[in-house]
């Protein structure tokens, strides 16, 4: 098992561009989470699939009057780059926190066990970057603190 991010290939696949939202590259996700897994090109576009559907929905009204992300990037942060990152931070991150919470029901072994506790952290993190950017795009600041108790 190697780290998602230190495989031998770089993966290709991408999510595409849509009228509202970037495209999102897997070989991006690679880089940003560094985590054991033997997880596929394909196990991870799934991921960030689902994880994609799940933040455009929670975004749609929201970002309904604006029209583009970048739009509303525009108003909330004053530049384009912002949203952009936070909703990239989004989706990767609630694909992590999907990975991971897989990767924790197949280590349910005696060898596993030291090891899920760190790896129930790294989940519980990924999905606390999720809300976070979550929560700057909806409100343009934070209005929760988010925490792992």
């Amino acid at each position: 098992m190697q780290f998602v991010g230190n495989k031998d290939e770089e993966y290709a696949s991408v999510l595409p561009k849509t009228d509202i939202y970037p495209e999102l590259a897997i070989s991006e996700f690679q880089r940003v989470f560094h985590f054991l897994s033997d997880e596929t090109e394909a196990g991870i576009l799934h991921n960030a699939t689902v994880a994609r559907v799940t933040v455009n929905r929670e975004l749609m009204e929201t970002i309904t009057p604006f029209k583009t992300l970048d739009a509303l990037s525009m108003e909330r942060f004053g530049e384009t780059q912002t949203g952009t990152l936070l909703y990239k931070q989004a989706v990767f991150s609630l694909a992590a926190n999907a990975i991971i919470n897989n990767q924790l029901s197949m280590n349910a072994t005696k060898e596993a066990a030291d090891r899920q506790e760190a790896i129930q952290a790294k989940a519980d993190h990924a999905l606390v970057q999720y809300r976070r950017a979550i929560d700057l795009l909806l409100n343009g600041k934070e209005t929760y603190f988010f925490a792992v108790v």
